[in-house]
């Protein structure tokens, strides 16, 4: 069975070669790829803008991921407040901020700008912003393209307050399994279906392996594994890029 762990963490401080070890033992054939959040912004000085080492940074990380591309892995581009779109090959998008953390302009025109564009192309959004924002997000996408609320939404103010909210009820919501309990997994199957679960570990915050055992441990049936474990990221990817007619 094909195997694909849809949120990882690779970078120049997260070496590609360790992850992929993992990933054989746990029997991950390939998945996509995210930059590591310290290559991207300084998370512990909430008032960050931007600096020169991190506008460097962020171009050789996205280049060290393009560099890993295949027909098993697919790789993120990391937004922040420079808002430079997305790079040729690269298969979706990551916005990513805590409570705790430097925001993002979200009303700048370059903001306006960015969504605009990677909704044009189609490019899946793994968000991961506090509730309120996730919610404007979610408005300003407009179901344009597909959105991706990690750890079934636990940093996006938690699973039941987002399935409250009606967050789920959207199609082209999906989620990732990534360190989400049992419960919320069968909760979302039974209400949502199968078709919008990713199996991801959020490495190295979890562990590829035992994450997969979870997920096996609640889907027991073949369809419904295959689905989770590759096949929905699969179909995702194929829409990527995809301009809208």
């Amino acid at each position: 069975m094909q195997v694909l762990d849809s949120h990882a963490h690779s970078g120049h401080t997260l070496s590609f070669k360790i992850l992929e070890a993992l990933w054989r033992d746990a029997g991950i054939t390939g998945g996509a790829l995210i930059p590591p959040v310290e290559e991207i912004y300084d998370r512990y000085d909430w008032g960050f803008i931007d600096s020169p080492f991190y506008q460097d940074s962020r171009v050789k990380v996205h280049a060290y991921l393009k560099s890993l591309r295949s027909d098993q892995i697919f790789t993120y581009w990391f937004v922040w407040n420079d808002f430079a779109l997305p790079e040729a090959g690269f298969s979706g998008v990551k916005w990513h901020r805590h409570s705790n953390e430097p925001k993002y302009k979200y009303d700048s025109e370059a903001c306006y700008q960015f969504i605009e564009q990677i909704c044009a192309q189609r490019l899946p959004v793994m968000i991961e912003d506090e509730f309120h924002y996730t919610q404007e997000l979610l408005k300003r996408i407009n179901g344009r393209t597909a959105v991706i609320i990690p750890h079934f939404g636990g940093l996006n103010g938690g699973y039941e307050r987002l399935k409250r909210a009606g967050v789920f009820d959207n199609p082209q919501v999906y989620v990732d399994t990534a360190l989400a309990s049992p419960y919320e997994l069968m909760d979302f199957a039974r209400d949502y279906g199968v078709d919008r679960i990713l199996f991801g570990s959020d490495y190295p915050f979890g562990d590829p392996g035992s994450e997969r055992y979870k997920v096996e441990q609640v889907f027991t049936t073949g369809e419904e594994l295959e689905k989770v474990l590759a096949l929905n990221l699969l179909k995702l990817m194929e829409r990527s890029g995809k301009k809208e007619a």
